[in-house]
């Protein structure tokens, strides 16, 4: 059913191969997009190495390092019904994997209500039940609640076993699924309990993404877009050209997207300072996301963020003289393909009050990442309720 196996930490595979983030491997400065590096086809095309595989060798490694240990697959339903019989090698590495063909699936509801510590508990406790030990495996099949969630009780039960993230969903893929941050949503705020813990391998496939529907690859892009907008203006230019009816057009932008994320991880794992620059458009979609919650409004992640892009770009303009008519550049690049989320002015003093929980606060004040260009984020920066208010007030108003 399922997927292969590095003992190298923090890696990944976008289709059908493997890179990890070893110190000695990875580039120390990221190339300008498009210039050869680490990633491209020419270096996926040598022989195995601990950074690179073929399916043949990665259902080897799971037999090699997992023979012995109980595997577990974590789902939510939508992943189970249309991901598990998606991809032919998923029934392949069944078919011959000993150590997967008695694998137990783990089934929670989807949606981003249930990343919860109820959820959590009940996962826990179908581990315990069944006898998970510290040798055990965890697989997380799917989209970013299930990397999330999957890789907070992985990092916690027992101490700690050993997960594999395998997203399924174009916001897993560039973001979720990769840099170990793992957690949960507490009284509906955004990933207040968690802990850093790196998969031992990310998969990705963007097979996966032909069982999207059009609003999951949306919410997909529009972190690709934050990507591109923290990068440089080769990025943001690709962007801007990219055929979301196009799925296999996608894959180049993809393994932008997680190179230019695992660079930043690796100089800051722990997000003590430049990569903070991840979250632009964060603070306040993530406000957005707890005040949808709060009032039982569908919002998608990747939209929120980028209602919360359009939001910190207009604080960008006035807080650090972000060109005025690239912000109108990129707001009508957004617009035209995100639906208005409509706030109204009575709304503001709630969403203030959710700010005020964003995790990169500091003593009550807001810190929103801003961009002083393309390719130049800033961070650590302190708007007042004001701008805050102004913020909201010219998205409200668009």
């Amino acid at each position: 059913m399922l997927l292969g196996m590095d003992r190298a930490r923090r890696a990944f595979a976008p289709a059908r191969f493997f890179e990890n983030t070893n110190y000695n491997f990875r580039l120390k400065k990221p190339p300008a997009f498009g210039e050869v590096d680490a990633l491209t086809p020419n270096i996926m095309a040598k022989p195995f190495n601990p950074s690179f595989a073929t399916l043949e060798e990665m259902i080897a490694t799971v037999e090699n390092s997992y023979s012995n240990s109980l595997c577990f697959i974590l789902v939510e339903e939508n992943t189970r019904k249309n991901c598990m019989p998606h991809v032919v090698a998923m029934e392949r590495l069944l078919a011959v994997s000993s150590s997967l063909q008695n694998a137990k699936i783990i089934e929670i509801p989807k949606g981003e209500k249930y990343k919860n510590l109820e959820t959590f508990s009940g996962i826990i406790e179908q581990l315990s039940v069944n006898n998970a030990g510290r040798n055990s495996l965890l697989i997380n099949l799917g989209g970013g609640v299930i990397c999330d969630i999957g890789g907070f009780v992985a990092a916690c039960y027992k101490r700690g076993i050993d997960f594999i993230n395998v997203p399924t969903s174009l916001l897993a893929m560039v973001d979720a699924a990769h840099g170990g941050k793992t957690g949960v949503d507490f009284n509906n705020f955004k990933n207040q309990i968690g802990v850093f813990a790196p998969a031992e391998m990310v998969v990705v496939d963007v097979n996966f993404l032909k069982t999207l529907p059009d609003d999951q690859i949306l919410s997909g892009f529009a972190e690709m877009i934050k990507m591109a907008l923290i990068a440089s203006d080769d990025f943001w230019s690709a962007i801007k050209q990219a055929d979301l009816n196009k799925v296999r057009s996608l894959e180049p932008l993809i393994i932008e997207s997680i190179q230019q994320k695992l660079q930043i991880v690796e100089e800051d794992p722990a997000e003590k300072s430049i990569r903070k620059i991840l979250n632009f458009g964060h603070t306040f979609g993530h406000a957005f996301e707890t005040f949808a919650l709060e009032n039982s409004r569908e919002l998608l992640h990747g939209y929120a963020v980028a209602m919360g892009m359009l939001c910190e770009l207009w604080l960008s303009e006035k807080m650090l003289n972000f060109d005025a008519a690239k912000r109108q550049e990129i707001s009508e690049f957004i617009l035209s393909r995100y639906p208005k989320f409509q706030i109204q002015t009575n709304d503001f003093e709630r969403l203030f009050a959710i700010l005020l929980q964003d995790k990169k606060n500091s003593t009550n004040k807001i810190k929103p990442v801003l961009l002083k260009k393309i390719g130049d984020a800033q961070y650590d920066l302190t708007c007042s309720k004001e701008l805050c208010f102004g913020a909201l007030q010219a998205y409200s108003t668009l």
